[in-house]
């Protein structure tokens, strides 16, 4: 009898640290997926506002940028 209850006590001992383990496995996994998606996240976040900054960067210098400079098509004549 003893020796059954050593066993059980035994097997209830390992099913518990089992379970605990695999508990502790899966809060790992859930936490590694949430860091993970608040990275992609965040860098879709920095891509889009990289990509909004330059095309408003490009649109106000198109617009109150320097004034365009004429184009010479010929030297100018010699006044003299």
């Amino acid at each position: 009898m003893a020796s059954d209850d050593l066993h059980s006590d035994w097997a209830a001992w390992l099913g518990a640290e089992l379970a605990e383990a695999e508990a502790a496995a899966l809060r790992a996994h859930r936490r590694e997926r949430r860091r993970r998606g608040l990275g992609r996240a965040l860098a879709w976040t920095g891509a889009v506002a990289l990509a909004a900054g330059l095309g408003f960067g490009l649109v106000y210098t198109a617009q109150h940028g320097p004034a365009p400079r004429p184009a010479v098509s010929a030297p100018p004549s010699p006044a003299g």
